[in-house]
C-alpha cells in the first residue's frame, strides 16, 4: 500500500549534462540515418547564400542583411566562397544534437567500385587504383574549414557549419572528382544535452510509521443508512487503521520498496524501485533521491 506526500518546490531541480558520441557512418547507411547529399542548385544556392556566404569585395565581407553563421573570428580561408554546383552533405539534427563537434572527417572513395582516373596519365589510359583502396580524406581544421588530409600547404576545399550539421564542398577540382569518387564514409562527434530531473523525497521521523498492509489491519463492513434510518447500502470491508488481533508487537515499522512521482493531476509519471526494501526509520529523517533523465 502507498502513502502520499506533496513535494516542496525546493525539493526539485534540473541539472544538465552534455554527452558526446562519435559516429562513423558508411554511405550505404546514409538513408537509414537521414543523411542527405546533393548538388547546390536552385533554392539550395539561395539558402546557402543567405545563411553562410555573404557578398565579398576584395576578399572582405561587405555590409549585408544576411543571417551569416560565422564559425570563427579568425581570417577567412579562400574556401569561404560559394561556387556553382557546390556539394552539400547534411546531417539531421536528431543525429548531431546541439552541434557537430570540430573534427569531422569525410572519406571520398575507399571502395573497390570507386575508381578515379588520374588526368596526368590520361593518354596512357592509366587508372589510379590507390584511391579505390585508401580513398581521399577531407578533414575539418576545427575552425569551420575543410581541407585534404596530407596536403602541404593545406588545400582548403570547403566549409563546415557546426550548429547546423552541414558540410559544403566548394573547390571546383573536388566537385568534379566527387562525381567519380563519391563520399563513402563520414565520421563526426555529436553533442547532446541530457536533462536530469532530481527530486528529494524527504520523510520526517514522525511520518509514515504505520503499516498499510491490509493483512495487518483490522477491517469491518461499512453500513450506510438513508434519511428514515433504513439500511441504504453495505460496502465491502474497509480498514479503520487498527491492527489486527493476530499482530502482537507494539511497533510495526513499514519498509520502503517503491517511490512514485505524481503530477498535479494525481497522474503517475515515474516509478523508482529500491534495490532492496529499506526500513522506515522512526528516529531519523530520511531523504530518498529520485533522478529522471529526459
Amino acid at each position: 500500500m502507498g502513502a502520499y506526500k506533496k513535494l516542496n518546490k525546493q525539493d526539485a531541480y534540473i541539472t544538465t549534462h552534455t554527452a558526446h558520441k562519435t559516429w562513423t557512418i558508411d554511405a550505404e547507411d546514409f538513408p537509414s540515418y537521414g543523411i542527405t547529399s546533393a548538388s547546390a542548385e536552385g533554392l539550395y544556392v539561395n539558402s546557402l547564400q543567405q545563411l553562410y556566404y555573404p557578398s565579398k569585395s576584395n576578399g572582405e565581407i561587405v555590409s549585408h542583411s544576411y543571417d551569416y553563421y560565422s564559425q570563427t573570428t579568425l581570417n577567412f580561408s579562400e574556401s569561404r566562397n560559394l561556387t556553382t554546383g557546390s556539394f552539400i552533405l547534411s546531417i539531421p539534427r536528431e543525429m548531431y544534437g546541439v552541434n557537430i563537434q570540430p573534427g569531422l572527417q569525410i572519406r571520398l572513395g575507399g571502395t573497390p567500385s570507386s575508381l578515379y582516373v588520374n588526368t596526368d596519365f590520361w593518354n596512357s589510359d592509366y587508372v589510379d587504383e590507390s584511391l579505390a583502396i585508401t580513398g581521399i580524406i577531407l578533414v575539418d581544421d576545427k575552425e569551420g574549414n575543410l581541407y585534404r588530409l596530407g596536403s602541404s600547404p593545406r588545400e582548403y576545399i570547403g566549409d563546415i557549419i557546426y550548429s547546423h550539421g552541414i558540410a559544403v564542398i566548394t573547390n571546383p577540382t573536388y566537385l568534379d572528382m566527387i562525381k567519380t569518387v563519391p563520399i563513402s564514409r563520414v565520421t563526426y562527434k555529436t553533442s547532446h544535452p541530457i536533462f536530469t530531473h532530481t527530486y528529494h523525497c524527504k520523510v520526517r521521523e514522525s511520518e509514515l510509521n504505520h503499516t498499510y498492509n491490509p493483512s495487518a489491519l483490522s477491517s469491518s463492513l461499512k453500513t450506510v443508512y438513508d434519511n428514515i434510518g433504513d439500511i441504504y447500502s453495505i460496502s465491502a470491508s474497509y480498514s479503520n487503521g487498527d491492527k489486527n488481533a493476530n499482530i502482537s508487537v507494539d511497533q510495526f515499522q513499514p519498509y520502503i520498496t517503491t517511490v512514485g512521482l505524481y503530477n498535479d493531476a494525481n497522474q503517475l509519471i515515474a516509478v523508482g524501485k529500491m534495490a532492496q526494501p529499506i526500513p522506515k526509520s522512526a528516529n531519523t529523517e530520511m531523504t530518498i533521491t529520485v533522478k529522471l533523465d529526459i
